[in-house]
């Protein structure tokens, strides 16, 4: 008995299972996926085949198409991502010149450091480290070739960097030290609004840092110290493999210095002894403006003071090294116009007084207090001195270093 065609060719189909129609049947069932892709490319190529073999020709170019779509994807992808990566590398050696001012000032004082050093390695050094208020206060030149206890002339050098506190004084310590750079006495900033606990609407030393332009080594030495090392970390590793979407306000800022024809703003210059050049005078409006932003900026952590855990971990820890290495060293409570000192809450007060009596008893540190050194005129913002109040202030410590190397040599002979 003979079938109907459809019928004969269903039971074909269900005997032979390389069959086009049974092919494309299951073939149609795959899932969308890289798989089942894989199966219908393979199946596509024997119908191919299997055509051509029935009619009797030469095989055509679609049967190899599967291979060459291989090919040209992997050029694709490799082709993306070299421009990818030289887009995003682009902007990696372009940072430098969009550093904030403290980056930009530790940058730049590492080397005039060095070179100091190794001009006159006999000299002995004396260094103070600091924040914004030591790199505008203290001219380090003005007390150059000073005589320490030994009567030898010293070499003196400002390494204030803003925008840091306590644990960079650490840092900068251990890398001078690792550097082959070993005060023979160190000045050392007390700057009790960076002591703050980092929490919303306080600023604290962390939270001033520009994470995503930190070196892998002090981004190293931060961790421990961070109240967030998460996020922070997340965020340091976020400017290194997109640092064109990290860095996008600082690429906005410099294509609109190119069409518009303006310089992009630089940072206040600072001498070969790192002191900032202090302006001589201020505008009464701009003075009072930047004292509105001080108040706006450290007032809340003064008047709601706690003493955060970091800070105070950080600054036991830059005295024990010195201890340690027995490197003479004073702190200095920078000069504060009277209204940067009143809005210091009792709290606060207490607390200061506290942490250094706690520091003098357990390292012996002795504490220069120059809060009231400068009357008003003499600020900028509260707290950063113009011209003559830095050289007010420098003439001041000079009259008190030679108590201080006194007191630290009969604590050595001790």
């Amino acid at each position: 008995m003979k079938l109907p065609s459809s019928l004969a060719g269903a039971e074909m189909s269900s005997l032979d299972p390389t069959h086009p129609s049974l092919e494309s049947s299951s073939i149609r069932r795959l899932p969308l996926t890289p798989v089942g892709g894989r199966y219908w490319l393979r199946a596509k190529q024997r119908r191919a085949a299997t055509d051509v073999a029935v009619k009797g020709e030469q095989p055509s170019l679609s049967i190899s198409r599967s291979r060459r779509l291989r090919r040209c994807g992997r050029r694709v992808m490799l082709w993306v991502l070299f421009w990818y990566v030289a887009f995003q590398m682009a902007p990696t050696f372009l940072k430098d010149r969009w550093h904030r001012i403290g980056p930009y000032y530790e940058l730049n004082k590492w080397p005039a450091l060095e070179q100091l050093v190794a001009e006159e390695p006999n000299r002995p050094l004396l260094v103070m480290v600091g924040s914004s208020r030591t790199a505008w206060d203290f001219q380090a030149s003005a007390l150059d070739g000073m005589p320490d206890s030994d009567g030898r002339p010293m070499l003196v050098y400002n390494f204030g960097v803003p925008s840091t506190g306590p644990c960079f004084q650490l840092f900068c310590l251990r890398d001078m030290l690792a550097k082959g750079i070993r005060p023979r006495f160190l000045l050392v900033e007390f700057l009790p609004a960076l002591l703050c606990e980092p929490r919303r609407g306080v600023l604290s030393e962390d939270s001033m840092l520009e994470f995503e332009s930190l070196s892998a080594h002090r981004m190293w030495q931060w961790m421990p110290y961070l109240h967030r090392p998460k996020k922070w970390a997340n965020l340091w590793l976020e400017a290194r493999v997109a640092p064109c979407y990290v860095f996008r306000n600082h690429i906005i800022a410099e294509l609109k210095a190119l069409v518009t024809g303006q310089p992009m703003p630089k940072h206040g210059p600072f001498d070969n002894r790192g002191w900032h050049i202090a302006l001589p005078a201020l505008d009464p409006l701009v003075h009072e403006n930047a004292l509105k932003a001080a108040r706006a900026g450290y007032g809340p952590g003064l008047m709601q003071f706690r003493l955060g855990k970091a800070p105070y971990r950080a600054i036991h820890e830059l005295f024990e090294l010195c201890r340690r290495e027995k490197i003479p060293t004073a702190l200095v409570l920078m000069p504060e116009d009277s209204h940067f000192r009143s809005w210091y809450s009792d709290e606060a007060k207490t607390a200061v007084r506290h942490l250094l009596a706690e520091l003098k008893q357990t390292y012996g540190v002795e504490c220069i207090d120059a809060q009231c050194w400068l009357p008003d005129e003499d600020f900028e913002d509260g707290h950063h001195a113009l011209l003559d109040g830095a050289l007010l202030f420098t003439q001041r410590i000079r009259a008190e270093l030679p108590r201080l190397f006194a007191q630290s040599e009969a604590v050595k002979s001790d």
